[in-house]
């Protein structure tokens, strides 16, 4: 009797993200009441202009990101493309104003605002990592769905030889386990991310949530991980009894 395994791979492990420390907000000028120091404004103009230039680029490249991510899911991909979006749209509009801008005091006000209206690196970039990670999540917690299936049809046919799989199920539990922690972390992780704006973040509530989907996300992964470890253990447990079966029988 040929008895099918299924081939329990890296399926279940999601992508690393790189949810790393955030770049530092744009440090805002102290400025008085006088407007004449003209290489100050240049100056000044110039450093604001640089770092809109560095954010417009690190919102492209997510962007390229994006468009290259086959878990992420249609709403979510959606959703991330008018965050992403609105925010270039702003960003290359202050761009302009800043341009515009002679005036010290106002440059001062304008130049703060690429922080605290838009919040790229807080914000908006690590929601999109987030978010990314959790369809990646859900992807990789239904691939392991249909190989436990396969699994225990597999089990099925070696109980109908004959074969020990007390082992191979303890195994196979485990893995069930985990994956069911994994989704159970990823769920509203998604949904969260998107939720922050700019403004929820810089009044509190925003930087919060961050936080608390950035944790359930890495519990998701360290479950999957695990739930991997496990299946992996339970097929090699199975073949086991299998092979003992056959040479019992030779």
């Amino acid at each position: 009797m040929t008895i099918r395994l299924p081939r329990l791979t890296a399926a279940l492990l999601v992508g690393g993200l790189t949810i790393g420390a955030a770049a530092p907000a744009f440090a805002q000028e102290e400025a008085d009441e006088s407007e004449g120091d003209t290489e100050h404004v240049v100056n000044l103009r110039s450093r604001c202009q640089q770092a809109i230039e560095r954010r417009l680029g690190d919102l492209g490249r997510t962007q390229t990101r994006i468009d290259g991510v086959e878990a992420l899911t249609e709403g979510h991909e959606s959703t991330l493309d008018g965050i992403i979006d609105s925010t270039e749209s702003g960003l290359a509009q202050l761009s302009i104003d800043i341009a515009d801008e002679d005036s010290r005091l106002e440059l001062v006000q304008l130049c703060s605002e690429i922080a605290t209206d838009y919040r790229v690196y807080l914000v908006v970039l690590p929601q999109t990592h987030l978010t990314v990670g959790a369809d990646r999540v859900d992807a990789a917690a239904a691939r392991g769905d249909e190989l436990i299936s396969t699994f225990d049809s597999a089990v099925e046919a070696a109980i109908a030889a004959g074969a020990d799989v007390e082992a191979a199920v303890a195994l196979r539990d485990q893995a069930v386990a985990h994956l069911n922690i994994a989704e159970s972390s990823n769920s509203g992780v998604a949904a969260g991310a998107l939720s922050v704006t700019p403004a929820s973040y810089n009044d509190g509530p925003g930087e919060v949530i961050l936080d608390t989907v950035r944790g359930a996300l890495r519990t998701a992964h360290t479950e999957l991980k695990a739930g991997l470890y496990d299946g992996k253990a339970a097929v090699k447990a199975l073949r086991e009894a299998i092979g003992d079966l056959e040479e019992a029988a030779a």
